[in-house]
């Protein structure tokens, strides 16, 4: 017979073996969290990317804002549906190419979206808000944001306007019943006086956020401050941390003069689609969507200029 203490040695050894094995089993469990990446839900869901839908939607403000969905497939289909203080009432159908909706959801990569809080909220009342949503196989992620929010990040505005611009919704959401002018006229006009108001304020020293979404180096894209003294550019340092960045790469947009510039230079080169909104206190660009060629991909060029303030 065996020894007692042999067999309570045995069992102890068998229980602290198995203990082990079930810490390392439970280690090595996938954790899921909320807190799961935009980049990780792409890469878990590469092959399923044909399911994913991306919808914008605009909502009522104390006003004439404009209401409406725009909804996009995966294949490019797109379905636009106007409410109220629009040009088109009711649905209308586009379509953009698979590509251009893939870009889009790397704009949505971008900022992390699957990461970003579900609401914004907060700041002066009486606006509207902008609900985007982005589904990617099982995942499905909705943000309500409220454009008086001081919470949210700028990038997630330039989202919004990005998919406005993609789908060039200006062609629905215009002014109610207005008559479709010649886009080169209208974009020339509206440089003119906004150029000519811009001039009328005669600052020389002021500071404005800028941001870029294109084709192009992650540096180039990032948020930046710019501060210009005596018209010319004297810093320009990254939102997230204050620290400089190379001046090199926003050359062409430092300045408020440089940027009517590049609105210029789009209606001389008869670009296939630009859609530029304006301050309607100083008369500078605060977004600027350029697409030169419909038929060239991934040459478009999308600007936003925020929090201008003036120096003294």
């Amino acid at each position: 017979m065996r020894s007692p203490i042999v067999i309570g040695t045995g069992l102890l050894v068998s229980l602290i073996l198995n203990a082990q094995v079930f810490a390392q089993s439970t280690v090595q469990l996938p954790q899921l969290t909320a807190q799961a990446t935009t980049q990780q839900i792409l890469n878990k869901n590469t092959k399923k990317l044909r399911s994913g839908i991306i919808t914008l939607q605009r909502t009522a403000c104390f006003g004439a804002c404009p209401i409406y969905k725009i909804t996009i497939f995966p294949d490019g289909r797109v379905v636009y549906e106007g409410e109220r203080f629009v040009k088109v009432v009711g649905k209308r159908t586009a379509k953009i190419s698979p590509q251009a909706v893939n870009r889009l959801v790397a704009e949505f990569n971008k900022v992390n979206y699957f990461s970003l809080p579900n609401n914004y909220q907060g700041g002066p009342t009486d606006l509207p808000s902008a609900i985007t949503s982005l589904t990617i196989g099982k995942h499905q992620k909705t943000v309500n944001h409220y454009l008086g929010s001081p919470n949210a990040p700028q990038a997630l505005t330039a989202l919004e306007n990005k998919i406005d611009a993609v789908v060039n919704s200006q062609r629905w959401i215009g002014a109610k019943n207005e008559p479709t002018p010649n886009p080169n006229d209208s974009n020339s006009t509206q440089l003119k006086v906004n150029r000519q108001l811009w001039n009328q304020q005669r600052l020389a020293n002021y500071r404005f956020t800028f941001s870029r979404s294109c084709f192009c180096l992650p540096k180039a894209t990032q948020p930046v401050v710019i501060t210009v003294r005596n018209g010319q550019v004297a810093s320009i340092t990254a939102v997230n941390n204050n620290e400089p960045v190379d001046a090199e790469l926003f050359q062409q947009y430092n300045t408020i003069p440089k940027l009517f510039g590049i609105i210029d230079d789009a209606i001389t080169r008869k670009a296939s689609s630009l859609t530029v909104k304006y301050d309607p206190q100083l008369g500078y660009p605060t977004q600027i969507n350029i697409d030169y060629n419909q038929q060239v991909a991934d040459e478009e060029l999308f600007l936003t200029i925020s929090n201008l303030e003036p120096l003294k």
